[in-house]
């Protein structure tokens, strides 16, 4: 949702559907930190969220509490869909959803900025954490330095997830780069996006039609 004008209406339909796939978790990356984005996204049955832009071990520990049913956090209760969405129906499904299901709900924090890369070891240190999703390009953009050190930041942050044996993630931007960053030890990642994949194939094939290029797309 971060980066595109899905509505929560739609977003809900989206998970709704992964989830009935029965072979793909729904995880939606939700566009900002407010408590009624987490809410939509959990609500909606979601098996976790991808929250952009954190920085600080305090912005990490409201994320985890508007997460986190009570007594342990201040998540608002009142799912009507969520529980369907794991098999769970009738007059107790509320219940047994946030006794089964509401511990496990996935909080992945995306870590693009040299604040969030810098602060990552206490970030982790906040408890809650399943997962962390890099964000290069932004990551990047905060850096404006030169590409030697941003391979450093990049490496500070590899080895802070691995040191804390937590899962790491991040966007590549086709299977070969998803490869490489597999070789480093990433395991959540996306290769590549859906409008990348339609624009590049159809560019691909238009081409081939012509006669005027072999060329490979990613």
């Amino acid at each position: 949702m971060e980066h595109s004008p899905i509505s929560p209406t739609l977003m809900a339909e989206m998970v709704a559907a992964v989830a009935s796939s029965g072979s793909c978790v729904p995880i939606v990356r939700v566009p900002s930190q407010a408590p009624e984005w987490l809410r939509w996204a959990l609500d909606a049955g979601a098996h976790g969220v991808i929250v952009p832009r954190v920085e600080t071990p305090d912005e990490m520990r409201n994320i985890v509490n508007l997460c986190t049913f009570p007594p342990a956090g201040k998540r608002s209760i009142g799912a009507p869909f969520a529980p369907q969405h794991f098999g769970l129906r009738g007059p107790q499904a509320i219940s047994e959803y946030m006794d089964a299901v509401g511990p496990h709900v996935l909080i992945i924090p995306q870590i693009e900025s040299l604040e969030g890369a810098a602060n990552l070891k206490a970030i982790l240190g906040v408890g809650g954490v399943d997962a962390i999703f890099v964000g290069p390009y932004n990551l990047g953009a905060s850096a404006r330095v030169s590409q030697d050190h941003i391979h450093d930041v990049f490496g500070a942050i590899e080895k802070t997830a691995k040191d804390g044996d937590m899962p790491i993630g991040i966007y590549a931007p086709s299977g070969e780069s998803a490869l490489s960053k597999a070789k480093l030890g990433y395991t959540l990642l996306v290769a590549a996006n859906d409008v990348d994949c339609l624009t590049s194939s159809a560019s691909e094939n238009l081409e081939r039609a012509k006669g005027e290029s072999s060329r490979h797309y990613r």
